[in-house]
């Protein structure tokens, strides 16, 4: 097999790499009440906003995509994190996530540029994109109140503000233990 026919796991992310907004993402991890709940959570180089997933993709068409997404502009803007929430509810919770409330609208119009761009190689559009960072996966509830009372504690805080100047391309390799994310190339804010 050719390097150009192998495969891997890919998506598309703003990544986190301010390391303040990191810790305090992990102080939130760790207010997360995992007596109430089997939790695993993400560890914090991981944590990122996720764009598009690929799932498993070509090599050869990983390289198309990336002469595609050259083509796609945007200055740098701020966005705002805050706020704690979970997927598909906090009542029935298996995704916690922390969001972005200042110019999400302008984190939208990038991921439809994107979109658009991954349209020339017949990927189809996702409409339904809520920007956000994935901090743990919730495996089982042992207490639905005590979860529920903790992620509504948790709902108003305040991570602090990035500046987004890049999105990246990602290769998952997934272990055990966890994924391991490896960046293959970025494209910058113009």
């Amino acid at each position: 097999m050719s390097r150009t026919d192998s495969r891997i796991r890919a998506f598309l992310s703003i990544d986190i790499d301010d390391e303040a907004l990191v810790t305090r993402v992990h102080n939130i991890q760790q207010q997360i009440d995992v007596q109430a709940a089997k939790i695993k959570m993400v560890e914090p180089q991981n944590i990122h906003f996720t764009l598009r997933f690929l799932g498993d993709t070509s090599i050869s068409k990983i390289e198309r995509i990336h002469e595609q997404l050259k083509k796609v502009t945007f200055t740098p803007f701020d966005i705002r994190i805050e706020t704690v929430g979970a997927f598909p509810s906090i009542k029935r919770p298996r995704v916690v996530w922390i969001g972005v409330t200042e110019n999400q609208a302008i984190m939208k119009q990038l991921k439809e540029k994107i979109d658009d761009r991954l349209g020339e190689l017949s990927y189809p559009p996702e409409p339904r994109f809520k920007p956000h960072a994935t901090i743990a996966r919730v495996r089982a509830v042992h207490d639905r109140k005590r979860v529920i009372d903790n992620l509504e504690g948790l709902s108003t805080k305040s991570i602090g503000t990035m500046t987004v100047t890049s999105f990246r391309m990602k290769k998952s390799t997934l272990t055990p233990s966890g994924p391991i994310y490896e960046t293959l190339w970025e494209i910058e804010a113009s």
